[in-house]
């Protein structure tokens, strides 16, 4: 009996066990990652990253903008303007053509003797260009300083055409000219047509120098600036501050001219310490579109009749603030006088900034050291503006 029941004990608990769920089985381990490509794969699909980003946003940033031609002789003096009209870049995922176009100007004052004459150029020389650059780009970036920099490398010559537009105005020793009946005698063809063609020629030679010697374009993720400068610098070095960024850097304007920079993003509205020494000039802020319409008119000889949105006539130090305009705004800088006049403007630093969008990087333990330094910097720069400009009731500056 007792070993029926003990059957009985060991038939029921197997029918308890088979009526419970089986228990699964555990999950398989999943695969380790596949490693981040580190070798040239990796390198080359990043040059292509670049390359897709330059071919839009580079373009983007420079059409229709203006901004400046230093002078040869004086590294810290603007004297002629460029105007990027059009811009189209394309690449192969191994290299970039970049193909502008744009206009421009800059003050030449030429002296030449030949045949005992003097032959002498006073004048804004205004011209058409187009480039065709071929290179590569490189991206660096230092982690210390948080700085991003994209150098450009020629792979090819510069394919450049430079044409002046209008005459060049030659000025000839009348006693001479009246003498030996005129120029063309001498040197077998009017110096008009010799000015044009070696203007043409140095215009052509400067651009595919400097295209040469390749550049770079730098962005300080701490304060969101971007500079260029014509050259390769070291990874993390960002280029010497610009027009609008420090008054150590002078615009001249000659000769009842013009000078533009911008247009400028002003989401907030736009702020610009301005400095004028040796005369006076009329500064406009104006929508981009009138700007362009002014520069038509200059390298045209025709008269102005763009409207501002803001004039005023300055000497010395004058402060200009504009409120938030739905337009982009640019500084027109015109002559009132045919004596050269100097000319600096700066914009707060934080309004830049934060106009372009604020920081791109957190900065935190260097943002009041940088805050501190952008104030210095402004005490100095003002300080010295001060005391290179005449009070009121003093002497006129020298011209």
């Amino acid at each position: 009996m007792r070993r029926l029941l003990s059957l009985a004990s060991i038939a029921a608990t197997l029918a308890a066990c088979s009526s419970k769920k089986e228990t699964p089985p555990d999950p398989p381990k999943p695969p380790p990652p596949a490693q981040p490509l580190r070798d040239a794969v990796g390198d080359s699909d990043l040059r292509a990253l670049i390359y897709d980003w330059l071919s839009v946003q580079a373009c983007e940033r420079i059409t229709n903008h203006f901004s400046g031609i230093k002078d040869r002789n004086r590294k810290d003096v603007i004297n002629g303007q460029m105007w990027l009209r059009k811009c189209k870049i394309t690449n192969d995922g191994k290299e970039l053509t970049a193909d502008v176009e744009g206009s421009g100007w800059q003050w030449q004052h030429k002296v030449e003797k030949k045949g005992g004459a003097t032959f002498e150029v006073n004048q804004y020389v205004k011209f058409d260009v187009t480039a065709k650059l071929h290179g590569t780009a490189d991206l660096a970036y230092s982690r210390k300083d948080h700085v991003a920099s994209v150098w450009f490398t020629p792979t090819a010559k510069a394919e450049v055409n430079f044409k002046p537009i209008g005459d060049i105005e030659v000025n000839r020793d009348d006693t001479w000219s009246s003498i030996v009946g005129g120029a063309a005698s001498l040197i077998g063809e009017s110096p008009e047509n010799k000015a044009e063609q070696t203007a043409s020629k140095k215009g052509k030679d400067a651009i595919e120098e400097q295209a040469e010697r390749g550049f770079e374009v730098a962005v300080d993720l701490c304060s969101n600036t971007t500079r260029m400068a014509l050259m390769r610098l070291p990874k993390g070095q960002m280029p010497k501050p610009t027009v609008g960024e420090t008054h150590k850097v002078q615009i001249e304007v000659q000769s009842y001219g013009v000078i533009m920079y911008g247009p400028y993003i002003q989401p907030e509205g736009l702020t610009l310490d301005v400095d004028v020494t040796g005369g006076a000039v009329k500064v406009n802020l104006a929508c981009a579109k009138d700007a362009e319409e002014t520069a038509l008119n200059f390298l045209s000889d025709k008269p102005n009749t763009a409207k501002p949105l803001a004039a005023e006539l300055v000497t010395g130090h004058a402060k200009l603030k504009l409120p938030h305009e739905r337009c982009p705004v640019v500084l027109v800088i015109r002559s009132v006088q045919p004596q050269p006049v100097m000319l600096s403007f700066v914009r707060p630093k934080r309004e830049a900034m934060r106009a372009a969008g604020g920081p791109l990087a957190a900065c935190t333990s260097t943002a009041d050291v940088v805050s501190d330094q952008m104030r210095a910097e402004e005490h100095k720069e003002r300080a010295a503006a001060a005391a290179a400009t005449p009070s009121e009731g003093s002497a006129s500056p020298k011209k």
